[in-house]
């Protein structure tokens, strides 16, 4: 074996404790001395005694300015926080001042004991926390050079200066810091005092302590696994981390290297051959790449835990962070980001966000801030948060908050009567359809079905911009917009949110009106594995009406349907139920979808970081057919369950077309003039059902089209004299109006529709 026992504290060295008395000739010498010569000596003695006073004063001052010795076992050494998936299998990121992992002495291999104390401090495992013959050599460098150069400090001197007094250069430091080794050693075992040195000292790269080191240069957490080589040059970089850098000095790092294997030849621990094949290895660092999964979730986890904890406890605390996020949906997230990006890059897509959270416990499984982190380009800004931070114009997925306002403030229904008809405000905003259509009387079902822009407009004037921002408010997003935001075009999607509040307010409707305040992490534990926080105790409050809720959820599962909505359902379709809203912003800069089951809620974002307008897409083929790809996986293993109805739904037959292309009518009880096959059943909250018929709407003579504001009048009426002229029937409607003279020969009864194209959604347009 080249590694030899023999070591000189093993085999019981001992420092002399003094000196023998001097000879008997050598004192008669001192005897026979002159009246001159003992005046001398009496004068040297005096000076000496003043000199020791003095001495004996300053040190007196110094130990009443010092720490306890005893605080460098109880002063926190700073330890990094590592934040997991849920598993707690998978390391996403660590957080650190300092890279530190503490390992007991028992650990470190007896060899690296030794080659650090044969280069540091030979006699560290006796001598009393200082060494007198270092500290004179020192002394007298540092007075020839007028400047301290040597520092001549023992291992126990050298954990003094890192965790009690700094690396000031004056002799009062030093002074301090050799009285504090000595009351340490008093303090504590030598064993004690190598272990905190082991954990507590600087060997470069932001790594404090031996394993951090090993780990940072080596790749190599396991001290037992590194070889000779590899312990020499770890053992040498104590002294000057920086000058022996084997990754930016490697010329002076194999120097030092030489000398501790010197070091350890000289004091017997290795043999010269072992030395020397160690000596001609060449230097091969293969430091541990940096973990960082899921960049953006981690950096929203940081946020929480620094929100919670501080900062310095999220830095320096050796927590252990058991995050919210599902490793395998995470990947698949990913993947499929890039892959429908990839897909539409024709289009002028290059950018994509998404959000994947359990709506019954407000847990965050899956998170993607961008296309590419590490990519940027004008149109991908990859290190950007585009799920997080980015605000965005949300266009009709904010809908929802609208038709909500208008429910709860109104007491509108599914059924209640809408009117997709243009109008032009005396500012000149004319507002109009993706689909530069006009449906006339539609329900507030098919309104959401077609994303129609007119009724939603209708809607946000009756309940006014303010009522949907505290509508917002009431879902648990603090959001404030400016005056200047909060006009008609409001209620439509033109205030910006970010797509982590859409999906934090979708998760109102996902979990039947209560409350869940969103979470990135399950449990936070400390450096002894006590547990700081538990999110996984959800606590929530119920902000709206269950039923409310239930009547919001029935009504986008419409837009997953094939048999439902025949705009988005074709494209949509998960094979199970599933409510959906999606949205487009002007000039096709922004297209979103967001839609839930009770177990799953994903909110997706597509668009570009500069804003560049995309073409040919909409937020059906875009972002709706990345979330049906996405979402058939992620629920696939789940049960395919919908929200029981709960107490206080009731049932009515109203006049509304049934038919796919149909959702015109009047949305009351059927009168003497509604159409014969104009019947629907309809959900409604026990005490908002339609109780009288239709006849006010429907007469004799037809539709009686009065419009919902007077000053809209005008702009109805010449809606009327189109449609009753054979326009605006789109091969759906035929339209009989009072008052309007047409061709039309039937009440409102639809023909069979012409199969053609799934229309394709066009830009929200918003002035």
């Amino acid at each position: 074996m080249p590694f030899k026992k023999g070591a000189l504290h093993r085999r019981g060295y001992q420092v002399a404790a003094g000196r023998a008395p001097g000879t008997k000739r050598q004192q008669r010498r001192v005897l026979r001395l002159g009246p001159i010569s003992g005046g001398l000596a009496s004068l040297m003695l005096g000076v000496g005694a003043v000199v020791a006073f003095g001495a004996i004063a300053t040190i007196a001052a110094l130990a009443a300015d010092l720490p306890a010795a005893h605080d460098l076992a109880t002063f926190p050494v700073p330890l990094t926080t590592r934040i997991y998936d849920r598993s707690g299998e998978h390391l996403l990121y660590s957080l650190e001042d300092e890279r530190r992992d503490l390992v007991p002495l028992a650990a470190v291999p007896e060899l690296l004991q030794d080659a650090t104390i044969a280069i540091e401090d030979r006699s560290f495992w006796t001598n009393p926390g200082i060494d007198v013959g270092g500290i004179l050599r020192a002394f007298g460098a540092n007075a020839r050079s007028g400047a301290i150069t040597q520092g001549g400090s023992t291992i126990t001197q050298q954990l003094i200066k890192t965790r009690l007094l700094g690396d000031e250069p004056t002799i009062t430091r030093k002074l301090k810091e050799a009285l504090l080794a000595i009351e340490a050693t008093r303090t504590f075992s030598k064993k004690q005092i190598l272990e905190m040195y082991f954990n507590q000292i600087y060997y470069g790269n932001q790594a404090y302590g031996i394993r951090a080191a090993a780990t940072t240069y080596f790749g190599q957490p396991d001290l037992t696994k590194l070889t000779l080589a590899q312990i020499a040059l770890l053992a040498g970089l104590p002294q000057a981390p920086s000058a022996y850098d084997p990754t930016q000095n490697p010329d002076g790092a194999r120097a030092r290297r030489t000398q501790v294997l010197d070091a350890l030849v000289e004091e017997d621990f290795v043999t010269p051959e072992a030395a020397d094949a160690a000596d001609a290895e060449p230097i091969v660092v293969k430091p541990a790449s940096t973990a960082l999964y899921a960049p953006h979730f981690v950096f929203r986890v940081r946020e929480q835990l620094i929100n919670e904890l501080g900062a310095k406890a999220a830095y320096q605390g050796g927590l252990t962070v058991l995050t919210t996020l599902d490793w395998n949906m995470q990947q698949l997230a990913e993947k499929q980001v890039r892959e429908h990006v990839d897909a539409l890059k024709a289009n002028n897509v290059n950018n994509a966000a998404l959000i994947t959270m359990d709506p019954s416990t407000g847990e965050v499984l899956a998170y993607v801030g961008s296309y590419d982190y590490y990519g940027n380009t004008p149109t991908m800004q990859g290190d950007y948060d585009h799920a997080g931070i980015a605000y965005r114009q949300p266009g009709s997925t904010f809908k929802l908050f609208t038709y909500l306002t208008g429910m709860q403030k109104l007491g509108l229904t599914a059924s209640s009567r809408l009117y997709d008809i243009e109008w032009q405000a005396p500012d000149g905003y004319h507002p109009r359809d993706a689909t530069l259509q006009q449906h006339g009387p539609v329900t507030v079902r098919q309104s959401l079905r077609e994303s129609l822009n007119l009724p939603a407009l209708q809607v946000t004037r009756a309940v006014g911009p303010e009522a949907i921002a505290d509508m917002v408010r009431q879902l648990g997003i603090e959001r404030e917009w400016q005056p200047s935001q909060l006009g008609l075009a409001f209620g439509i999607g033109s205030g910006e949110m970010r797509l982590s509040d859409m999906a934090s307010a979708y998760q109102v409707i996902a979990n039947m009106g209560v409350r869940i305040e969103p979470t990135l992490i399950l449990r936070i534990t400390d450096r002894d594995g006590k547990v700081v926080r538990d999110f996984s105790k959800v606590e929530g409050r119920r902000v709206i009406d269950q039923r409310l809720a239930w009547m919001m959820a029935d009504i986008l599962k419409d837009n997953t349907d094939p048999n439902g909505s025949f705009v988005f359902g074709p494209w949509t379709s998960i094979g199970r139920p599933a409510a959906l809203k999606t949205g487009t912003t002007d000039d096709l800069q922004d297209v979103l979808a967001i839609g839930f089951t009770p177990t799953r809620l994903t909110a997706i974002w597509m668009g570009n970081s500069d804003n560049s307008e995309m073409r040919g897409i909409s937020s059906a083929l875009g972002p709706g057919v990345l979330w049906r790809d996405y979402m058939t996986t992620v629920v696939g293993a789940l049960p395919p369950d919908w929200y029981p109805r709960p107490a206080g739904i009731v049932d009515r037959v109203v006049c509304v077309n049934p038919s796919l292309y149909g959702g015109n009518g009047s949305g009351e009880l059927p009168g003497p003039y509604c159409p014969s096959n104009f019947r629907m059943v309809e959900h409604y909250l026990d005490g908002t059902q339609p109780t009288s018929d239709d006849r006010a709407f429907y007469q004799s003579c037809g539709i009686k089209l009065v419009a919902p504001f007077a000053d809209w009048q005008k702009d109805y009426d010449r809606w009327a004299s189109a449609a009753a002229a054979g326009a605006h029937n789109y091969g759906r409607y035929t339209w009989k109006i009072c008052g309007f003279a047409g061709a039309s020969p039937s009440p409102t009864t639809a023909p069979a529709p012409t199969p053609r194209p799934t229309p394709t959604p066009r830009p929200t347009r918003k002035r």
